[in-house]
């Protein structure tokens, strides 16, 4: 039997509980056991809520910070847990879950999971998928991603006229969907009474292959073509896997293009880097306006972060702030993920969020970054801080001051990168090991005493850090 005949069979007889029970159980066999038993083993299926599109299947979950986490990281896995056991489209919420509740009686089942669940051709839709949290104002704009920013915010304010369709193209977790989203939330703030459409391409595949199967594609067809005014598909490549799903795309398309209906897709590939997908498509997804979106640069991932902690009630300094967006270098997704980890440990220990603490949360990620590191870099950094030269370093000089940035140099290098006493010797002029000894402990000794000059090795200190990752 297959996937799709499984997940039939059991909607038509699991409860409300037994598909919890079921989601779990694939859960933990798919995800990592320490993962499950700290996100997932207290989150419940409170609700199943009807909408015209589809199912909304509510997850509660202990709490604010559970929530974040868990909708940055673990949310594929609980689309695809899903997905094993429910044949009907369907959307994913998170709901804090603060006193467990009774499931409701309305929604003890997912028989309704069926295609004849297919909002009634006559009615307009209920409501959209769009994630309402995800609006212009919330997304922050830099140099990689500002012209898909205006692209988008065009097609907000004239849709269907001069760009038709917009295709957003970048790597994952840099922002396309935000931007999907905002477009479909602004043009809904300002036309009402515009029906629009805010769909995966999985789910768009799910919906034609469920309608096929119910012999019911004269509903799919009315439901996409006459019944929508705005097109919002979200991972459009995925089109590529399946003919049919690529045939009803295109008559879908060309409808909406021909009435002067506004389409906007996504994907992480362009149109000609897409394989098996079929050429009348991929001219088609051409003719409009393509933008691309790169990675977020250091300064916007600091705004992102600083965004981020501000409107979850964090306190975090700039300093930290600096140090995680040095190397959280992939993606929004890993920002998000960064900062929801070092706040997990700063509420578990009820310890603020500090640099040390960040070295202890982020030591591994830290130490491989490091690995591009060199007593060269340390030399250079603090001589410029002292206005003295590297050479000046390795000298022989003995005036004071050559000889503290000397020994802070050594003591950085030791620290930092972790060489042994008589390897740090060499490299400062063939100095003895006990040369080495004598500064690093001059300098501990300076910290204990001085809290100035305890703050100025610091900021040497996350300089170094940082100047790696500011060369990339």
């Amino acid at each position: 039997m297959g996937n799709k005949e499984k997940a039939m069979t059991i909607s038509q007889t699991l409860s409300q509980n037994d598909l919890w029970e079921r989601v779990r159980l694939t859960l933990k066999d798919s995800t990592n056991q320490r993962l499950f038993a700290t996100w997932l083993e207290d989150a419940s299926l409170d609700a199943i809520e009807e909408t015209a599109v589809g199912k909304i299947l509510k997850i509660g979950v202990p709490g604010p910070f559970y929530k974040d986490w868990i909708s940055s990281n673990l949310m594929p896995d609980l689309e695809r847990a899903f997905s094993s056991q429910v044949s009907q489209p369907f959307k994913i919420e998170l709901v804090i879950n603060q006193k467990k509740t009774e499931p409701q009686s309305t929604a003890t089942s997912v028989d309704d999971f069926e295609v004849s669940a297919l909002p009634n051709e006559n009615m307009p839709p209920k409501r959209d998928f769009l994630n309402h949290e995800y609006t212009f104002g919330t997304f922050v704009v830099g140099q990689g991603n500002q012209f898909a920013h205006a692209a988008c915010h065009s097609v907000a304010e004239k849709p269907g006229n001069d760009v038709n369709p917009l295709f957003i193209c970048g790597p994952s977790g840099t922002g396309k969907t935000h931007l999907l989203n905002a477009v479909g939330n602004a043009v809904r703030e300002k036309r009402p009474h515009m029906r629009i459409c805010y769909i995966s391409g999985e789910r768009f595949i799910n919906d034609v292959v469920t309608s096929i199967r119910h012999n019911q594609m004269d509903k799919f067809r009315s439901r996409y073509r006459e019944k929508y005014d705005f097109l919002i598909i979200d991972d459009i490549h995925v089109l590529a896997r399946t003919n049919s799903s690529q045939e009803e795309f295109f008559y879908t398309f060309n409808a909406f293009h021909e009435a002067g209906k506004q389409v906007v897709v996504a994907s992480d590939k362009l149109p000609r880097e897409m394989e098996g997908l079929e050429d009348r498509i991929r001219t088609r997804l051409e003719w409009g306006l393509t933008v691309d979106i790169q990675p977020p640069d250091v300064e916007t991932r600091m705004a992102i972060l600083r965004y981020k902690a501000e409107k979850s009630g964090i306190f975090i300094s700039d300093e930290v702030i600096s140090l995680i967006a040095q190397f959280s270098r992939k993606s929004v997704r890993e920002l998000e993920g960064h900062l929801a980890t070092i706040r997990m440990y700063s509420e578990l220990r009820f310890v603020p969020i500090t640099m040390d603490l960040a070295r202890e949360v982020f030591a591994s990620v830290l130490n491989q970054e490091k690995s591009g590191l060199s007593v060269d870099e340390v030399q250079r950094i603090v001589a410029a801080h002292y206005s003295v030269t590297a050479r000046d370093l390795k000298s022989e000089t003995r005036v004071k001051t050559i000889v503290r940035p000397r020994q802070v140099a050594m003591f950085l290098t030791r620290k930092i990168l972790d060489m042994g006493y008589a390897e740090i010797g060499r490299a400062f002029g063939n100095r003895d090991h006990t040369t080495v000894l004598h500064a690093e402990a001059k300098v501990r000794d300076l910290l204990a005493e001085n809290p100035d000059f305890k703050s100025e090795v610091s900021r040497l200190e996350t300089q170094i850090n940082n100047s790696q990752w500011t060369r990339t």
